[in-house]
């Protein structure tokens, strides 16, 4: 009795954090805070801060291919994916989102980026109380979570052979 009084406990206190990822006040102020980060030298998002950026199974992606690409090669992981560049000053960030259910969100992200016009559209999905970026999609890139897992085919694969 007393275990299953802890569970419930313990239920209670992450609800909270539960619900919240599922906000969309919530998932706009993530995506928010994902550009926001633009300045200076700018944000680690492949890096240290990788983990609260990306869902597990993206981020899954990015280290194989990363791990994949030849010392001294580009490879798959050629920008940055957030910001669908390379160099950067974002400028004039909008940022709706839609869809919100289940633990899953899809943002938009309109801004500039060196004066240019950027849309880059995110899905998110909760985890364990939190917003993660589970795909992106770009003019240039459709999906790209399929464009990792097509870069981590065999050459043959990605030809049909």
């Amino acid at each position: 009795m007393r275990a299953a009084r802890s569970a419930l406990a313990a239920l209670v206190l992450l609800a909270p954090s539960l619900a919240r990822a599922q906000d969309a006040g919530d998932a706009a102020r993530f995506v928010r805070g994902l550009y926001g980060a633009y300045h200076g030298k700018g944000p680690d998002y492949l890096g240290r801060r990788a983990p609260a950026t990306f869902s597990p199974g993206l981020l899954r992606l990015i280290r194989q291919a990363a791990a994949q690409t030849p010392a001294g090669e580009v490879g798959a992981l050629d920008g940055d994916p957030i910001c669908d560049c390379q160099d950067f000053r974002i400028s004039r960030l909008e940022v709706t989102v839609s869809g919100v259910a289940g633990g899953r969100a899809q943002a938009t992200a309109r801004f500039r980026n060196l004066g240019d016009p950027r849309t880059v559209r995110l899905d998110l999905a909760a985890i364990r109380g939190h917003w993660r970026v589970d795909d992106i999609h770009t003019t240039d890139t459709p999906s790209y979570a399929a464009y990792l897992r097509q870069s981590l085919r065999p050459t043959g694969a990605r030809h049909g052979r």
